[in-house]
């Protein structure tokens, strides 16, 4: 699974100075919480004056905000093409889609955190952040849309179906990136357990067959 870009302050130049802020708080996060981000601590490790990222960040939360925008664009580009690789059975699709939103955050946590910070944690009314969080979840609203359809999945709403889905897979990432499951000496397989779960999840996703006893009109007893 590639990662997101990173850039050494080093690869810094002119012009650049907010893709070099938040590719600089992407790796401070990766040791410390945004509460102690700091953007003038920031400015100091790229060689800027301190007035220089408020320039293109108003505060910390609008670069935290940009920082989760770019994880929602790496987590689209991971899952659009691990989505394709499952071929075009919606089922192998959809649980293509839970897998890979359960090791992007085992593979990118410091990112994970941020797209999905509590919230004033960022700036959560900046219109490019709602739209990137919009678009990342809308494979699998479409998957689930074309399982419906094909009556793969079980009837009924889908934004229903994909909150089950969202909510367990999310919950598993969260358990995994903050050492819930397993020890240091006996670390989990990431991918081997997230596979067991959307496997059990998906099955309790599938449509199921109406019973024949329920079509059946019930004989009188009065008889």
């Amino acid at each position: 699974m590639s990662s997101m870009r990173k850039k050494h302050p080093a690869a810094y130049h002119h012009g650049d100075l907010r893709q070099a802020l938040v590719a600089a708080a992407l790796r401070a996060l990766t040791h410390q919480s945004a509460a102690d981000l700091s953007l003038r601590a920031i400015g100091r490790e790229l060689g800027v004056s301190p007035r220089a990222p408020y320039r293109h960040f108003e505060n910390k939360e609008a670069l935290l905000a940009a920082v989760a925008i770019e994880g929602f664009a790496a987590f689209d580009a991971v899952v659009t093409r691990h989505v394709a690789s499952a071929g075009p059975d919606p089922l192998a699709r959809l649980r293509a889609v839970a897998e890979t939103y359960v090791l992007f955050a085992v593979e990118q946590p410091a990112a994970f955190r941020v797209m999905y910070a509590p919230y004033a944690t960022v700036t959560e009314s900046a219109p490019d952040l709602l739209g990137a969080r919009r678009d990342a979840h809308q494979s699998s609203m479409a998957i689930i849309a074309e399982g419906q359809a094909a009556g793969l999945l079980r009837a009924g709403d889908p934004m229903e179906l994909a909150l089950v889905l969202w909510s367990s897979m999310h919950g598993l990432a969260v358990l995994l990136i903050e050492g819930q499951l397993g020890r240091h000496d006996r670390p989990v397989q990431a991918a081997k357990v997230a596979r067991l779960v959307s496997g059990l999840l998906l099955e309790g996703l599938l449509a199921r067959p109406v019973p024949r006893s329920s079509t059946k009109p019930r004989r009188s007893r009065n008889r």
